[in-house]
């Protein structure tokens, strides 16, 4: 058996992993997460024997270059858009062998909420500023100018135009933002359904073969040859059998 080691070999894996509790907060994301999508970058090398290479990854935590975390969802969208942007946010929780500070949870929701409301407040403010200057002007000349007359008429616009176009615009901010982690929410439940069938299948599964005595082992996974050698054994034996009743 060959080793071979150098510094360009590099081995990546991605895996699904189940967080417990509340979950895992991940960048990018509106909410918390109980099942991930983890993607590792490590070390690697190679062995040769028999004539075939074989790829291995460096198993040492030192020996991983980095380790990221995404949603479903985040996934998805990085083997669909490439090419697009920056990229996808993901959330790193290993460099080199050294952990990273877990991810900060921020409520999207809570945020954009505050936001529309601040918005809302400082518009209304300077209503409240611009209406008691123009109530001022009023108080104070009982004749406007032309000058007067379009300052008044420009603050009424301009007022107007933030009632009819920024406090929409802010809703419409949130009502994306809503949906995304609605969507977000769905592509989770969906995740941990789907690997709570598959577990459910594979303990029916294991339950079956224990029930009809059959032991799995490595050698039930046959390759071509072995297949082809057990179908030349089968047409064997039934040229046999005929030929046996034959000469009954």
């Amino acid at each position: 058996m060959e080793k071979k080691q150098h510094p360009s070999y590099g081995m990546i894996q991605l895996s699904r992993s189940s967080i417990g509790g509340t979950g895992t907060a991940l960048f990018g994301s509106s909410i918390m997460h109980n099942d991930v999508i983890r993607l590792t970058i490590s070390n690697g090398f190679m062995e040769r024997e028999d004539s075939q290479d074989n790829y291995y990854a460096k198993t040492s935590r030192k020996n991983c270059i980095v380790e990221v975390d995404m949603s479903y969802t985040q996934f998805a969208e990085a083997i669909t858009s490439l090419n697009m942007g920056d990229g996808v946010p993901v959330t790193i929780t290993n460099i080199g062998g050294q952990p990273v500070p877990k991810c900060p949870y921020e409520d999207k929701q809570k945020m954009m909420r505050k936001e529309v409301e601040d918005a809302a407040d400082d518009i209304a403010r300077k209503l409240v500023k611009e209406a008691a200057e123009v109530k001022k002007l009023l108080d104070e000349k009982r004749v406007l100018s032309k000058s007067d007359r379009e300052w008044i008429v420009n603050v009424l616009k301009d007022a107007g135009q933030r009632l009819s176009s920024d406090i929409p615009f802010l809703n419409e901010l949130f009502q994306e933002q809503m949906d995304k982690t609605v969507s977000e929410a769905k592509g989770e439940f969906e995740s941990y359904l789907q690997n709570k069938m598959n577990s459910i299948a594979l303990e029916a599964l294991a339950g079956r073969i224990s029930d009809d005595g059959i032991r799995p082992t490595a050698n039930m996974i046959l390759g071509a040859e072995e297949v082809e050698q057990v179908q030349d054994g089968l047409l064997d034996a039934d040229e046999q059998e005929g030929g046996m009743q034959m000469n009954m």
